[in-house]
């Protein structure tokens, strides 16, 4: 039995997961922290301690186990796209809409794996790119263009499949997945959508206009995002909030439903809707009986 760590941080805890739980599942635990160098090390039972290429150790697992809050299950699933494999997240952050366990369930869970008690549910991502440059990301949460430093607001003109919608005067504006539209573009107000639908929700921030509403559309269309001169030469492209690049702003930008998407791992006990209640401190039924 082998568990992996992939570690921006510190691997402490790994091992004795492994001792305890002692399955047979390889399974590949990440945990992702800023500014801290990048170090893959495979523990074994019998406590000896080898380093191996990060290709050759992820294509031989089963599952992800990504340790922390959403950022890192975003960063884990961004990192291995290409490997198209299943993420468990073990809640150990801030809200964790992504998580299926934490702390006090893990092992449980683990084991219901194991077992085979789980299925993969398929979340839906978008591409962005802009033409003749070398920025093309695929986006889990959402990605977001703003006015970057710059007090002014900015004149965004959107086409959807080669139909003009409208010219957003706002602070900037976001494009998200069902996955994403419980994090910045809820704050905005867009919808919250079930996270397994594919659509693409549009959602202004601070529009100059009040009749600027979140528009959602059909995840096969495919988006055109250019900018009059109001002022702001340089504008700010955001992915998932991890990701910054600085464009012009005569760049133009498309965007679409990317061909990857990201498996999470899903129990049978899974209740989108409890988890919005907790989540969101919903009160539910208020009135007394």
């Amino acid at each position: 039995t082998v568990v992996s760590a992939l570690s921006y941080s510190c691997i402490s805890g790994i091992t004795s997961l492994e001792i305890e739980i002692g399955i047979s599942l390889k399974i590949f635990a990440a945990i992702f922290a800023a500014f801290c160098s990048f170090v893959l090390f495979t523990y074994e039972i019998s406590a000896t301690e080898n380093i191996y290429e990060f290709d050759s150790v992820i294509k031989e697992l089963d599952i992800i186990l990504s340790i922390g809050g959403d950022g890192t299950i975003i960063s884990s699933i961004r990192k291995c796209l290409k490997y198209k494999k299943p993420i468990l997240g073990l809640h150990i952050g801030g809200l964790g809409f992504l998580a299926e366990c934490n702390k006090d369930n893990y092992k449980d869970k683990i084991l219901s794996i194991e077992k085979g008690d789980y299925y993969i549910e398929n979340r839906m991502l978008l591409n962005v790119g802009i033409p003749d440059s070398n920025i093309d990301y695929n986006v889990i949460n959402e990605l977001v263009i703003d006015r970057r430093d710059s007090a002014r607001t900015i004149k965004i003109n959107v086409s959807i499949s080669n139909k003009f919608v409208n010219t957003y005067e706002s602070d900037g504006i976001i494009f998200s997945t069902p996955t994403g539209s419980t994090a910045y573009s809820l704050s905005a107000g867009g919808p919250i959508v079930y996270p397994n639908m594919e659509i693409i929700i549009i959602t202004p921030i601070c529009p100059h206009t009040l009749s600027m509403r979140p528009v959602i559309i059909p995840s096969d269309k495919v988006i055109e995002v250019t900018f009059e001169d109001s002022g702001n030469k340089e504008l700010s492209l955001t992915i998932d909030g991890q990701i910054q690049e600085i464009i012009s702003n005569r760049m133009r930008v498309l965007i679409k439903k990317s061909s990857y998407f990201a498996y999470l791992v899903k129990f049978k006990e899974h209740d989108y809707f409890k988890t919005l209640r907790n989540k969101m401190s919903w009160k539910g039924n208020m009135r007394s009986k």
